[in-house]
């Protein structure tokens, strides 16, 4: 009595033998298999084609990960610049004006602001103190986050924060700035790059600025 051997059965006996066609190289070149691209091919043809789509898959892999690496270490250079001219500062327009000056210059900034929280008042061109309440009513999810909010913000968040720049901002990165568990303020920051700050960028170096403006700033504000 002979026992039918189906596809489930061969399958598990490679799988189980994967050396077998080490003594059967003959079968290899006899193999064919269905190829959307070339109709039917051999078994060795599908390995190589398989191996030269990991290649490609490899390589791009490559690529992205190194233009990461390169984007991260671009962002940190700025922070860090931005950071130590902002220590440098010994009165406050000159703490203001190195704050401006990082923005727009190193980070190409097409609008920014910086919204500090406490009794109504404008302190200078691009820096505001607001209620708490009255920010949270337009940007409380923004104050809530724990990690640099990097993309595209909700069009009630982005008049909020920039105002008549609105329409120039693209994507944004917005900071927190906490000093233990009080929070301070948010910096805004705004570019007409639609990719520029994106939700999958490193937030880390980036979240120096406000760890900085935590410390710095408190200093640097009219009583």
């Amino acid at each position: 009595m002979t026992t039918e051997i189906n596809d489930k059965d061969v399958a598990s006996f490679l799988a189980a033998n994967p050396e077998f066609f080490l003594s059967h190289e003959s079968l290899l070149t006899k193999m064919k298999l269905p190829d959307n691209r070339k109709g039917t091919i051999s078994l060795v043809e599908k390995q190589m084609d398989v191996m030269r789509d990991r290649q490609r898959k490899s390589k791009k892999q490559l690529k992205e990960f190194v233009e990461a690496a390169e984007s991260n270490k671009e962002i940190f250079d700025k922070s860090r610049k931005l950071v130590l001219d902002l220590m440098a500062a010994n009165r406050s327009s000159a703490f203001f004006t190195a704050l401006e000056k990082g923005l727009k210059r190193d980070f190409k900034c097409k609008a920014y602001s910086l919204i500090v929280f406490g009794k109504p008042r404008q302190i200078n061109h691009f820096t505001s103190r607001v209620h708490k309440d009255t920010a949270r009513d337009y940007v409380g999810a923004l104050m809530r986050a724990k990690e640099p909010t990097l993309g595209v913000l909700r069009p009630t968040e982005q008049d909020f924060l920039f105002r008549h720049q609105s329409q120039k901002v693209k994507s944004a990165a917005v900071l927190s700035v906490k000093q233990r568990n009080k929070q301070l303020a948010l910096l805004a920051i705004g570019s007409g790059d639609p990719n520029y700050f994106s939700s999958n960028m490193d937030t880390l170096f980036i979240g120096f600025i406000a760890d900085a403006l935590a410390k710095l700033l408190p200093r640097h504000l009219p009583k």
